[in-house]
């Protein structure tokens, strides 16, 4: 398997065969999946040529793929330096979770007076996939499990600007989120903290359930100072 600027993938694509979208987007894509899921840590210088065999297209192309990334913020481009992962910018979390937060605390609250008998039990079978996800160490089906929870409260209710909104958050801070699941005990503990949202729902307490809420991305927050003061070269601002 070949290795590309320390993200393993597969054979490379075919020329001319459909994929899916350019090649330009093609390796957009992927360089962004590797950055944001923190297979390309912070730093991490990326190799242009290897990109280029990797997907078969010329520099301009890889060129192109990376100025997107820059415009992203995910990758910052020095004329004597070269591009590399661009740090996460500490301010811009630290918002993006307060904004977070003051969603979610609200939108729980509507769910635990409004939310439907069978989104509940919806809520409650993501909720038995995760024990199981955390049980197994799948970090992987837990994340995504993790995303689906959350999203299944706002999906419920048919608000669709506010999941739209937190859709924008999240993509922000999935960086943030990727780094801290390996983190030990952090799987368990986010499985336990939606358990006891999940009860203040069923429960038909919105109260509770605000309450947990806030605990549980409180709880994040927390741990990402922790992170930052452990790996501050991850961070900057």
């Amino acid at each position: 398997m070949h290795s590309v600027g320390g993200f393993s993938g597969g054979a490379r694509p075919t020329r001319g065969r459909g994929t899916g979208g350019s090649k330009v987007d093609q390796a957009y894509l992927a360089l962004k999946r590797a950055i944001v899921s923190g297979t390309l840590a912070p730093e991490t210088p990326i190799d242009k040529n290897e990109w280029c065999a990797r997907f078969d297209v010329s520099k301009l192309s890889i060129t192109t793929a990376i100025n997107r990334l820059a415009f992203d913020g995910l990758v910052v481009v020095e004329p004597q330096r070269g591009s590399y992962v661009a740090r996460i910018h500490l301010e811009d979390v630290r918002q993006w979770m307060l904004m977070r937060r003051a969603l979610e605390v609200e939108v729980v609250g509507v769910c635990a007076a409004s939310m439907s008998d069978d989104a509940i039990a919806a809520l409650g079978q993501n909720l038995a996939y995760q024990k199981a996800a955390t049980a197994s160490g799948d970090l992987e089906g837990f994340h995504e499990l993790d995303t689906r929870f959350h999203h299944q409260m706002t999906e419920s209710l048919s608000l669709a600007r506010v999941g739209e909104a937190l859709d924008t958050i999240r993509t922000h801070l999935e960086r943030v989120r990727r780094t801290l699941l390996p983190e030990p005990g952090r799987p368990k503990g986010t499985y336990m903290e939606h358990e006891a949202i999940y009860r203040g729902i069923a429960d038909r307490d919105p109260d509770q359930a605000r309450v947990e809420m806030a605990n549980h991305l409180d709880r994040v927050a927390r741990e990402l100072q922790t992170f930052v003061e452990k790996h501050p070269g991850f961070f900057e601002g």
